[in-house]
């Protein structure tokens, strides 16, 4: 009887240990896969990207280039899966891979750390892989702002939503917008956020994220804040320069009570984008709070897969 429970419930048994192996045994960065991919996903950006060119040659080379790398990886990964004994496992090794949360959080409280010990260049430092803005000339509050947002999204995009893809739409599809976003952060370290280089990959992200993100920003709307943060993302989510980006920053914003977004520095460019909220600046105290609201957002998102999990298994056992 256990064998059987075993094989009918294996891909949720597989997701649960992948959940539970990022959180608790994170690959370190510096030899994580991820480490090794950007860097040649930022040599053939190099290799192919020119600021003179012309808006046509720029989607026409992005498109081209992050297609070919995302089918070399993915009819690689595919061969692996049909031909796997137990692919649930892969799968779950897969889902691994594309987490990413719990060694950024643990950098979040470091820099903050730092910051309230007024160690600003070490925390200047540790700040500068996690964002693309230039952090030379950060305040305190300006470290701090820019990890939460980097907070924010990284752990939107690289948890939240990778776990979205892979429950709907399958590993391979996780993987795939998982290497997108990877291909993204590594052209971006060179090249300006406004660049029609970028526009391709920012499209088909925001068409993926679409959906994801927007639950994701309810949800945590409806645990701090609802009214308030309704009312953020009526106001300054609607017309944020990216939507997806605007509605997250919007919720978290208004359930913490501080001022989020604002003008930042990219490659010696300045770029004014709109702030969010009204309220203080943040401080290095804000990163726990900030923290502890995301890790309730995952504890009901898992409340949620294993209800559905436990639904659809008395279904089975009683119609079976």
């Amino acid at each position: 009887m256990l064998n059987n429970i075993v094989q009918n419930h294996l891909d949720f048994i597989v997701f649960i240990c992948a959940l539970l192996a990022e959180r608790f045994l994170p690959l370190v960065s510096w030899y994580h896969p991820n480490h090794i991919l950007s860097a040649i996903f930022s040599a053939i950006s190099q290799r192919i990207y020119k600021k003179t060119d012309t808006k046509q040659y720029h989607y026409l080379a992005a498109s081209m280039a992050s297609t070919l790398i995302l089918s070399t990886v993915l009819i690689i990964v595919v061969l692996l899966l049909q031909f796997a004994f137990y692919p649930e496992l892969l799968s779950g090794l897969i889902l691994y891979l594309c987490l990413e949360n719990s060694s950024l959080n643990k950098k979040a409280i470091r820099i903050a750390r730092l910051v309230k010990k007024n160690q600003k260049s070490t925390a200047r430092e540790l700040l500068k892989p996690l964002v693309a803005r230039e952090v030379k000339a950060l305040s305190s509050p300006g470290i701090i702002k820019a990890i939460m947002e980097s907070v924010i999204l990284r752990t939107a995009r690289h948890y939240f939503v990778v776990i979205f893809i892979f429950l709907v739409f399958g590993p391979v599809a996780a993987l795939a917008y998982r290497l997108i976003t990877l291909i993204q952060q590594a052209w971006r370290s060179d090249i300006a956020p406004n660049s029609s280089f970028l526009m391709p990959l920012k499209l088909v992200l925001f068409i993926v994220e679409y959906i994801p993100i927007r639950l994701l920003a309810l949800t945590i709307a409806s645990l701090k804040a609802s009214k308030k943060s309704m009312h953020y993302i009526k106001h300054y989510g609607r017309h944020f320069y990216q939507t997806n980006t605007g509605w997250l920053l919007s919720v978290c914003s208004a359930s913490l009570g501080v001022q989020l977004g604002g003008p930042a520095i990219y490659n010696t460019q300045r770029f004014n984008k709109m702030r969010v909220g009204v309220e203080r600046l943040p401080n290095a105290d804000d990163v726990p709070q900030l923290l502890n609201t995301l890790n309730q957002t995952r504890f009901f998102w898992l409340l949620i897969i294993i209800s559905v999990e436990v639904i659809k298994a008395v279904l089975v056992f009683k119609f079976a």
